[in-house]
């Protein structure tokens, strides 16, 4: 029986298996990758948030302007003096609290300041001026 090899090997001899140190450094960047995987989620979720706070800020100046400009000139919306309200914007369903002020500017001119953000809690604030003019003066 000389000579004659067993498959078997003492344990401590170099196997083909992981040791300890091995599977501790691959959990180790694993764990890693998982994290910066995470942090880059998050980052993304609260780059689209803000995202769409301003795509709402935006189009709740938008409307607000549109809705000023298809009432007559002598509307009671356009008396001049401090108004405000506080809507619903799409896209993400944001609540914003818009303040304006309409003042006479000279004969048969109006100003509106109006002034977005969102309600209740800290965040951008979007500010714009809305000129509307009794007659332009293009008459035959």
């Amino acid at each position: 029986m000389r000579g004659r090899k067993t498959g078997l090997r003492a344990s401590g001899t170099g196997g083909s298996g992981s040791s300890l140190i091995e599977v501790l450094v691959a959990m180790a960047l694993t764990l890693l990758l998982v994290i910066g995987a995470a942090e880059m989620l998050t980052l993304a979720l609260r780059a689209k948030r803000r995202g769409d706070v301003l795509a709402a800020l935006t189009q709740a100046v938008a409307d607000r302007f549109e809705s000023l400009k298809s009432r007559p000139f002598e509307d009671a919306a356009l008396a001049p003096g401090d108004h405000a309200e506080t809507v619903r914007v799409e896209p993400g369903g944001c609540l914003i609290a818009e303040t304006w002020e309409i003042a006479d500017d000279g004969d048969g001119l109006k100003r509106v300041r109006l002034r977005a953000k969102p309600a209740g809690r800290p965040g951008p604030e979007t500010a714009a001026v809305l000129f509307i003019s009794r007659d332009l003066g293009f008459g035959p």
